[in-house]
């Protein structure tokens, strides 16, 4: 129960800083946000959260979080809406997500892991 609380933690907090951002930067649809949202969220938490934060510093998963949401809200917003999101608008956008995700990482060891490693 405590990954499908963390997950949807995360998928708010991304559904948030995306729909502000990219609903300001782009003209992508508030649905083709939560879209990008979500896909953002599930190969971040799979990756990031799940395997790099057990074996790395919470900053190295941070940045790695940071660059996988770069490539996903590029890849999706180029195939949803034909490259109306520039690089530096997915730059932002992924900035901003790794910044709250650092944030994540912490609350994320203490409920998630807390025997485990301390970020």
């Amino acid at each position: 129960m405590k990954h499908v609380t963390a997950f949807l933690i995360k998928y708010l907090t991304a559904a948030v800083i995306l729909e502000i951002l990219l609903g300001l930067l782009t003209a992508l649809t508030f649905v083709q946000i939560l879209m990008i949202s979500l896909w953002v969220t599930i190969a971040c938490y799979l990756i990031g959260d799940l395997l790099v934060l057990t074996f790395s510093s919470n900053t190295v998963a941070a940045l790695v979080n940071a660059l996988i949401a770069f490539g996903v809200i590029y890849a999706f917003s180029y195939g949803i809406a034909a490259a109306t999101a520039a690089y530096v608008y997915c730059a932002i956008s992924a900035a901003v997500f790794g910044i709250g995700d650092w944030f994540f990482h912490r609350y994320m060891a203490r409920k998630v892991f807390p025997r485990g490693k301390k970020t």
